[in-house]
């Protein structure tokens, strides 16, 4: 008999929580385990967290924490989304942070939006930054990334961040440091521009907050910007770590723009 081929079975998604074992971590286990259309719920945190774990799951990946964070904890995220990304056993997959819950229902509507507005290869993400300005080229929101294993994976199969750690209370100067979702999104966006990836290798000529040849990454972001990545409509979502919802307005004002229903 033909093995079941579980990747297609009931086009059922894995989803791959990331990130350091929070009070809320159990609720968003268990929610997530409720959807219908969720396969496994997989949960990948540190060596460290292990004592923490309340709650079962499909599977847990351990993995030992990075030496360094890399600016605004980057290469905690691209260890712990590789590694539970590799445990994924369905053609597409949601990958999430530990420090939120999406409910169901808004869930059930994401689900529906993406499958109706996919034309390609894109991963569709929370907010993507736009074109006017102030805005940030190559930056996706990390929040959520949900699309094609394969392309998901891509997003993490980068190399560690040389950056260094962000000053506390939004002091940080982006003039002189990275930003964090720009490091993982312009990475994706080099695959498939020769462009893109000569700003990638010089990011302070191009990348960086008043970099002087930021106009010119705006150019090539402009032309490839919804190649990799497209927005969500906003959606209701509790950010545990600040006791709060998504912050569109603040994020909104900043150049970052949505998918309309």
């Amino acid at each position: 008999m033909e093995k079941l081929n579980i990747k297609t079975m009931n086009n059922k998604i894995d989803i791959v929580i990331q990130g350091g074992i929070w009070p809320t971590t159990k609720d968003t286990v268990e929610t997530y385990q409720k959807i219908p259309f969720i396969n496994n719920v997989i949960v990948s945190t540190w060596d460290s967290e292990v004592d923490k774990i309340n709650f079962s799951a499909s599977k847990f990946v351990y993995s030992p924490l990075p030496e360094k964070d890399g600016g605004g904890n980057i290469n905690y995220q691209i260890v712990s989304s590789r590694n539970g990304l590799e445990k994924c056993e369905t053609d597409r997959v949601i990958k999430m942070r530990s420090d939120q819950t999406i409910p169901i229902e808004e869930m059930i509507r994401m689900k529906k939006f993406y499958e109706e507005n996919i034309k390609g290869n894109e991963v569709f993400v929370l907010g993507l930054m736009g074109l006017e300005f102030p805005s940030h080229p190559y930056h996706p929101q990390d929040h959520v990334f949900w699309g094609d294993t394969e392309q998901v994976k891509e997003i993490f199969d980068i190399p560690l961040s040389n950056w260094t750690t962000y000053l506390a209370d939004g002091r940080e100067d982006f003039s002189k440091n990275m930003r964090s979702p720009i490091y993982l999104g312009v990475h994706k966006y080099a695959r498939i521009s020769e462009i893109a990836k000569q700003h990638l290798e010089d990011p302070f000529e191009y990348l960086l907050d008043n970099a002087p040849k930021r106009d010119e990454a705006f150019e090539e972001y402009s032309k490839i910007k919804d190649q990799c990545f497209k927005s969500f409509p906003p959606i209701n979502l509790n950010w545990h770590k600040f006791g709060q919802g998504y912050p569109y307005g603040f994020y909104y004002d900043q150049g970052e723009r949505y998918g309309s229903s």
